[in-house]
């Protein structure tokens, strides 16, 4: 899957103002290559709850509906690995299924996420540098990675679960100036051309990374100060009505 075909969250505000998901022509901002890339700045994380590891129910109420997603880069590498999660009234699930927005994932009240693999991260987000080497294979390996992004200010990993599953829990605060627009700020890369990147200033992106099956997979979910009292509360209550095909 290119950068592309994974444009989603940029087209999605456009999109809105005319038709849900349809696919659009989006000219991405040129790269401004940063003069100098500032070290992130680790903070301790508020206190995090564990969720209850409950079966989530298989029948979503009125004003819910489920949804089938794709974990993006498993569609490229070995087989899809497939999850349903049960969104709330007024969530929808993004083009090609790799997440879901409520209406936009821009700012100034957007949320949305999405759920990928990691293969790398970028050492120069606008310059769209990788980390060579890689990062390790393990969730370990990619919370230090994601606590290292320049130009983002992250709080210490922290365990809590995702639908029954053990998971880790970090934080990035995007600040209000970048040396690049938003939408050149690269955060991972799924697979090769698989980019994901910040969706706009003052955002903060919510990272839950977890095992399955063997494959490190990471759901990344966007919010901001006008996006409601408590952003990562209902992420999470979305988040523990996950179920992955196939896995334990």
């Amino acid at each position: 899957m290119t950068s592309t075909l994974k444009m989603i969250f940029a087209a999605a505000a456009v999109v809105v103002s005319c038709i849900a998901c349809g696919p659009v022509a989006v000219t991405p901002s040129p790269v401004v290559s940063p003069t100098a890339v500032a070290p992130s700045t680790v903070v301790s994380p508020t206190a995090v709850a564990s969720s209850s590891a409950g079966t989530p129910s298989l029948e979503p109420s009125s004003s819910q509906q489920a949804a089938t997603l794709t974990v993006a880069g498993t569609d490229v590498i070995g087989p899809p690995l497939l999850l349903t999660v049960t969104l709330p009234s007024g969530w929808e699930s993004i083009q090609f299924g790799f997440g879901a927005d409520r209406g936009t994932s821009s700012p100034p009240s957007g949320m949305a996420f999405i759920v990928s693999l990691v293969d790398n991260t970028f050492k120069d987000p606008c310059a769209h540098v990788q980390r060579s080497p890689k990062i390790g294979s393990t969730v370990a390996a990619l919370a230090t990675a994601l606590g290292e992004v320049p130009n983002t200010t992250a709080t210490k990993p922290v365990q809590t679960t995702i639908g029954g599953h053990e998971a880790t829990y970090i934080e990035l605060a995007i600040p209000a100036t970048l040396p690049c627009d938003p939408s050149e700020f690269y955060l991972w890369q799924d697979s090769p051309g698989g980019d994901w990147w910040a969706q706009g200033l003052n955002e903060t992106a919510r990272v839950w990374i977890l095992e399955v099956g063997g494959r490190r997979v990471a759901f990344l979910a966007h919010s901001y100060p006008g996006s409601g009292a408590d952003p990562k509360a209902v992420f999470q209550s979305i988040l523990d009505t996950v179920v992955f095909e196939g896995a334990s």
